[in-house]
């Protein structure tokens, strides 16, 4: 039988184990929920100079450069230039 003052020892160790795994956990959750918004804030940003490039390209063409010119200045391939100008999206 475990003494008195050994098993409130072990109650006291448990109970401290607990609460360290419970906040593993917390952490755990915190940590990927600001990952999340971080990388929700990164596609964001993302998407928004996407769309801007992509107006700027079309008005490129638009005023008169051609594919080549723009591919030329944009390391881009012509084939995604000409997708970007046919593209419905703004």
């Amino acid at each position: 039988m475990i003494a008195k003052a050994e098993a409130e020892r072990l109650k006291k160790a448990h109970a401290a184990f607990e609460r360290a795994r419970g906040r593993v956990w917390v952490d755990r959750v915190r940590v990927g929920l600001e990952h999340r918004r971080a990388m929700r804030r990164i596609d964001e940003e993302v998407a928004r100079v996407r769309l801007e490039r992509d107006r700027l390209i079309r008005k490129a063409v638009a005023a008169g450069s051609s594919y080549r010119e723009v591919t030329r200045e944009l390391g881009l391939s012509h084939s995604r230039i000409q997708q970007i100008v046919n593209s419905t999206s703004t």
